[in-house]
């Protein structure tokens, strides 16, 4: 599928999402959130992640009953996730990542890229005040303790070895692919820049790292397809060499410990 029949394919549907709730007077607004607000990033993998604003009194039968989802394949997954959310997919594999909330909810709820598709009520201005709060919250996050992040960064990584030799590989992807990644990651984001112009994600680091640093993404991105041993030592070397000459204080004999307990020297 190419990215413009991906697009009509999404607008398509938002259309008749949007064409079915305005039928329903209980229905206040949809917000579009993700892709869906970021339309130059659509392609055939986004799902549609929204807000739907209902009357407090329907809110949770809206959760329970998804006859109000436009006409097409049928539900065949819709975890619960959250108070008010659910993830949805259809038999056609559409993904749906969705919250049903009241006007006063969706006051409370993060808002960091987002469009108003259908608005009955007071929604944009709601919208407008969540996403001034959430940047206000970004903005003023205590900065990460680097030192903290990188012990933990290069002990993950030796931990995460020693499992993986001792025949633990789940239990040492984890410590390598999720845990270690979670500190590398939190030591990038405050000390390299990201690229000019990059749409960074502020609620999820994880998100777009290759838009936003495109020399460390995809190097990271490669290392995460190694054997576990082979991507604990990718990791190293990645910070090695694009962490450590900008961190005051990073622990090279942490590291230089590491490579010879793992006989990497």
């Amino acid at each position: 599928m190419t990215t413009l029949d991906a697009r009509a394919r999404f607008d398509a549907w938002t259309d008749a999402l949007v064409a079915r709730l305005a039928q329903r007077p209980e229905v206040l607004g949809l917000v579009l959130l993700g892709s869906g607000a970021g339309r130059a990033r659509l392609d055939e993998w986004s799902d549609h992640d929204f807000y739907l604003v209902v009357a407090d009194d329907v809110a949770e039968s809206y959760r329970q009953d998804l006859e109000w989802l436009p006409d097409g394949p049928p539900v065949v997954l819709r975890p619960r996730e959250t108070e008010h959310g659910l993830k949805v997919v259809l038999a056609d594999g559409h993904v749906m990542e969705l919250a049903v909330a009241s006007l006063d909810d969706v006051a409370t709820f993060a808002a960091h890229h987002w469009r108003v598709v259908h608005d009955k009520g007071p929604v944009s201005a709601v919208l407008e005040a969540c996403a001034e709060r959430t940047a206000r919250e970004i903005s003023e996050r205590p900065a990460p303790d680097l030192q903290r992040a990188a012990g933990l960064f290069c002990s993950l990584l030796l931990i995460g070895v020693g499992r993986a030799r001792r025949g633990e590989f789940v239990a040492a992807s984890a410590h390598v692919r999720s845990y270690a990644l979670g500190e590398l990651l939190d030591l990038v984001g405050a000390l390299v820049p990201a690229s000019p112009g990059a749409l960074r994600d502020g609620l999820d680091p994880r998100r777009r790292v290759e838009d936003s640093y495109p020399g460390i993404g995809p190097r990271i991105g490669a290392a995460l397809e190694l054997p576990v041993e082979d991507c604990a030592r990718a990791l190293l070397e990645l910070a090695e060499e694009e962490v450590a000459p900008r961190m005051s204080g990073w622990p090279s004999e942490g590291a230089a410990t590491v490579r010879r307990t793992l006989d990497w020297v």
